[in-house]
């Protein structure tokens, strides 16, 4: 090929990847919806009460903002309102809350015996110091009274906040909780009714289902870092056979890890696991350039190094959700499982539409192998830089 068709081939592609590099404040983590987290029990001092603390993103209950079909905020036209509130400092961010909180209490609907509890406002505290590239958190503390323990109780939310982690937990500090009950509710879906004097009895049919829902939605739509990792590995080669030694590593990898973090076996903070995930992803990328489908024993090293990395990635947001203790096995291999399928239904129609199209290996390489490479390792490296808190947001 001439020199100068080769130079043009990397000055587009470069071209194309710092123009996604430059404006990916979109993609920026500030403006990811996450679900909400509801953690509840039995007050110690008051029988007939419950405590609750509810773990949300106030900025977008505040905004007006219909989140039960968006995984990012600037793909609703309340975008605007919620950049404004992020602007506003801790201290009025909790006060504004706390004029609000009839109309949150509103539309949070804790149930016992058939009727919604009323919720008393205790406190509220607003994560403070926090980098505007990060989303904020907004811990709500409040109870529900004269409640029946002989009656369970249920829990939802409205639809428009979003999706809800509802947990029941016992114990003074985090390594020390035994989770009674957890479940992953979609917009506007109801919990089981939670039996407050024991374990909550929850089928084995509900728990593969919620569960395998809980890992699907992790990939789809929540993670886009772990997409855009596997979509490096997808470009990486036409050949079947490569994809599929890729994906089978990286997927036995990142299960060892998410089986032994969510034992407590191995732990690592997430602040040094998020960016070494966005790393990874530019990493791959970058060597699919160099590498030019050339699978070798270096490659596939690198991809069970990184799907350990992932792994932990996956622990952190199933300690989220919680596995309930009662059935933790069958809780913990049905996520991996949605995991799984999530990754399957990014990879198999690419997979299947490259076998129809048959591409000339060179018109592969230059019109898609090369400049979807190098937008995703922009991404990566952005991302890599914003966690780092390198990069001004």
């Amino acid at each position: 090929m001439p020199r100068f068709l080769i130079a043009k081939k990397y000055f587009v592609s470069f071209i194309l990847g710092m123009t996604v590099f430059l404006g990916a404040n979109s993609l920026s983590q500030a403006h990811e919806i996450r679900p909400a987290l509801l953690e509840f029990n039995l007050s110690s001092s008051q029988p007939d009460t419950l405590d609750l603390t509810l773990d949300m993103t106030a900025e977008i209950f505040l905004s007006g903002m219909d989140a039960r079909q968006l995984s990012d905020t600037d793909e609703s036209d309340k975008s605007a309102e919620y950049d404004s509130y992020r602007e506003r400092d801790a201290a009025w961010l909790a006060t504004e809350m706390q004029a609000q909180w009839p109309r949150l209490a509103e539309q949070i609907f804790i149930e016992n015996g058939g009727a919604k509890l009323s919720l008393l406002l205790e406190k509220i505290e607003v994560e403070q110091e926090i980098d505007t590239a990060q989303i904020r958190q907004t811990k709500i503390r409040f109870k529900a009274a004269a409640i029946d323990i002989l009656q369970p109780v249920t829990f939802s939310w409205a639809p428009s906040l979003g999706s809800l982690i509802v947990r029941q937990a016992t114990g003074d500090s985090p390594s020390a909780r035994d989770t009674l009950y957890a479940v992953y509710l979609s917009p506007g879906e109801r919990s089981d009714g939670v039996n407050l004097t024991g374990a909550t009895q929850i089928s084995f049919a509900d728990i593969i289902y919620r569960y395998l829902h809980s890992g699907f939605v992790h990939i789809i739509p929540l993670g886009l870092d772990h997409i855009l990792f596997v979509l490096g590995l997808f470009l990486f080669s036409l050949s079947g056979r490569v994809l599929f030694y890729q994906i089978s590593l990286f997927t036995l990898a990142h299960t060892l890890t998410l089986a032994l973090s969510s034992l407590g076996i191995v732990r690592i903070s997430a602040q040094i696991v998020e960016p070494l995930i966005a790393l990874s992803i530019a990493y791959v990328a970058i060597e699919t350039i160099w590498a030019k489908g050339r699978f070798n024993l270096q490659r596939a090293l690198l991809i069970i190094g990184f799907g350990l990395l992932h792994g932990m990635g996956f622990a952190s947001v199933l300690a989220d959700f919680g596995l309930p203790d009662a059935q933790f096995i069958p809780a913990l291999i049905s996520f991996n499982i949605g995991v799984e399928i999530g990754q399957l239904a990014i990879i198999a129609p690419l997979y299947i539409l490259m076998r129809w199209l048959r591409p000339p290996a060179r018109f592969y390489r230059m019109i898609v192998q090369i400049p979807a490479s190098v937008v995703i390792a922009s991404i990566g490296l952005y991302w890599t830089a914003e966690r780092l808190g390198w990069w001004p947001i």
